[in-house]
């Protein structure tokens, strides 16, 4: 059967082509090879360690659908030090951003439980549309991820939800290469 599958897969049949793409250099997805990526600084109102935060915007040229994923490093105050902050506190965190949307509705994505997961459906008007949106929070200790998956269709947006499965941290030797590179391309800039 592997064989098989492996034929099918060298000929371009049954397993549409991916591309990984990375999430601020500590984690990666992915999405169909049509994709696309950027990223912008933004501004947050919400304590985190202090350097800027980057998001990371995947879109798919010609359509309204795009997910943007940024994290947070999350401390709090220990007797002596600053420790990692635990998945109540980061889920806090999460919560206290989401309070700031209106008219979301709490979503569950179909099939999948877990503690360190927590999504939000919600509509919101830009451009001259109306967008619907999932977000959704990814609880680590000492961080958060969050996700925006958008579009001017809700089936889309549906359907893009099951991207998050394909995320995973980047392994520590791949993160200093990646940390090297940005040196160097800064340095040249």
């Amino acid at each position: 059967m592997q064989i098989i599958l492996l034929i099918l897969k060298l000929l371009g049949f049954l397993i549409p082509e991916k591309k990984k793409f990375y999430i601020d250099d500590k984690w990666t997805i992915e999405l169909p090879a049509n994709w696309d990526i950027t990223s912008k600084e933004i501004e947050l109102e919400v304590e985190s360690d202090n350097h800027p935060i980057i998001e990371t915007i995947l879109f798919q040229p010609g359509s309204y659908l795009s997910i943007k994923a940024y994290y947070l490093d999350i401390s709090k105050d220990d007797i002596y030090k600053k420790v990692e902050a635990d998945i109540p506190d980061i889920l806090a965190v999460f919560e206290n951003i989401m309070s700031k949307v209106e008219n979301k509705k709490e979503y569950k994505i179909p099939n999948h439980k877990s503690p360190k997961f927590k999504s939000y459906e919600y509509t919101y008007y830009e451009y001259d549309k109306n967008f619907y949106a999932i977000t959704t929070g990814i609880f680590m200790k000492g961080r958060l991820l969050k996700i925006d998956i958008a579009s001017t269709i809700k089936k889309e947006v549906e359907k893009a939800i099951y991207y998050l499965f394909s995320i995973k941290e980047v392994e520590p030797k791949e993160m200093e290469f990646l940390k090297k590179l940005r040196i160097i391309k800064n340095k040249y800039k």
